[in-house]
């Protein structure tokens, strides 16, 4: 499931930012962090769209 491995990059970017001490290194991993959590969302949404056009 991709959303996964979003899910799991916007987790390390969070934490990496968290351990950085350099301030434009946690920019940009706080970017990426947003980045990572709009395609997790996004693909979720897809998903979720899929399987409720399913037929019963």
């Amino acid at each position: 499931m991709p959303h996964r491995k979003y899910r799991a990059l916007e987790r390390d970017c969070r934490f990496q930012a968290a351990m950085t001490g350099h301030e434009e290194t946690r920019a940009e991993l706080k970017k990426m962090e947003q980045e990572y959590k709009i395609l997790a969302d996004w693909v979720e949404e897809r998903q979720r769209d899929d399987e409720d056009r399913l037929p019963e």
